[in-house]
């Protein structure tokens, strides 16, 4: 059973995972890429935002490498790394694809997700990662509920 400490920590998680590149677009305009508010007044909250998300990650067995992923890609600026941080950035969005594989009952997720693609090319980086991280945050409450639910049903 989730505990409402953890319940809280998600969805807290959750909210600021969203949250953060309408943030980014309202205070800093229309960049190429979420990993460009690296370089405006905004870097803590890529930093944090990536950090407490890979954390959450880090808990589910198979998203780790998701998690190893998205927390290199924070490390490395993409001003300063440029090609190291956008493999690791492509390798986060594959790979956390592949671990929306792993339950079986929400696979209807991944063409949602996949939809991310015809907003790369029609409007950049930037909408691609802010569609996919809403699929994602999407995939990880709703098995969080389902969960929740579930043991709800199992205990009574």
């Amino acid at each position: 059973m989730i505990s409402k400490f953890e319940i809280i920590k998600r969805l807290f998680t959750s909210v600021l995972a969203v949250l953060q590149p309408f943030i980014i677009y309202f205070t800093c305009g229309n960049l190429e890429s979420i990993s460009q508010s690296w370089e405006t007044p905004l870097q803590p909250l890529f930093i944090f935002s990536n950090a407490l998300v890979s954390y959450f990650l880090f808990d589910l067995p198979k998203w780790r490498i998701p998690a190893v992923l998205l927390l290199l890609l924070t490390v490395f600026s993409v001003q300063n790394w440029f090609v190291l941080h956008n493999v690791l950035a492509i390798l986060f969005f594959i790979m956390s694809g592949i671990s929306m594989l792993s339950v079986k009952k929400f696979r209807f997720y991944i063409p949602i997700y996949l939809i991310s693609l015809f907003f790369l090319l029609n409007g950049g980086f930037f909408w691609m990662e802010t569609w996919a991280i809403i699929c994602l945050v999407a995939y990880h409450i709703h098995i969080m509920f389902y969960t929740l639910r579930l043991g709800r049903n199992n205990s009574n």
